[in-house]
């Protein structure tokens, strides 16, 4: 068996705010790049943003995933320190410490083997409208 090794970029628009399910945009490029089997590692390259990989079966997890980061992580004037660029700035960041950055996942028989209820998520916590770059890495057969 060859082993081989890409690394590519992924763009995502997202519309602010949001947890946008990119688990078909992911298995799209696995597909299209002829992935078999092998590890998918995930980053995204910015620190208003994070992945994670969650319950999709009831919109309602992702209103109360945001509802709860909004509870413990309030954008409120004047409460954080470093002085923003815009008046999310701080909150998202302080989300993204909560979340991860990165994300590794296994790929079987060229599909991602998420559960039968489980999407990946691109988690914007910045409330503007962003294009995020996600760099990824393969390596497999």
């Amino acid at each position: 068996m060859n082993m081989k090794q890409e690394f590519f970029d992924v763009m995502v628009d997202t519309p602010g705010k949001s947890l946008r399910d990119i688990s078909g945009v992911i298995q799209r490029e696995v597909s299209d790049r002829g992935f078999d089997s092998g590890l998918l590692t995930i980053w995204c390259v910015h620190t208003g943003a994070a992945l994670l990989v969650q319950a999709n079966a009831d919109e309602q997890v992702t209103a109360d995933i945001e509802a709860f980061f909004e509870e413990l992580v309030p954008k409120v004037p004047g409460k954080y320190r470093h002085k923003p660029t815009e008046d999310d700035n701080a909150p998202s960041h302080l989300r993204s410490l909560l979340t991860q950055t990165q994300i590794s996942i296994p790929v079987e028989q060229g599909r991602l083997p998420l559960g039968k209820v489980q999407s990946l998520f691109l988690f914007e916590h910045r409330e503007a409208p962003k294009t995020r770059t996600l760099k990824v890495h393969y390596i497999g057969a």
